[in-house]
């Protein structure tokens, strides 16, 4: 599994469970294609979610880059061993 750490009293998968909950774009990026129909992946998923962490304030004090960038890599990589998880639980119950 992987280590869920805290900033300022919030765990990691707080933001970025907040952020999926607001309607947030994947933070891996998206599969699109291109004007040509060749397949391509967009990295704009993690700066968006950059972005948006780089516009909070917690504690009367932004969040530092290294712990925005930290919560990004928890984001996209951190969370795919739940989501695979909850994914096999769902379908396992539809089955049943």
């Amino acid at each position: 599994m992987f280590n869920n750490k805290l900033y300022e009293g919030i765990y990691y998968s707080r933001f970025v469970a907040s952020w999926y909950n607001a309607g947030g774009e994947s933070i891996n990026g998206v599969e699109r294609v291109n004007k040509r129909g060749e397949p391509t992946k967009l990295v704009r998923g993690r700066e968006v979610f950059k972005n948006w962490l780089r516009t909070l304030i917690i504690n009367d004090k932004p969040i530092p880059e290294e712990v925005i960038n930290e919560i990004a890599e928890f984001g996209a990589n951190g969370k795919l061993e739940l989501e695979t998880s909850a994914r096999a639980f769902l379908y396992e119950r539809e089955a049943a």
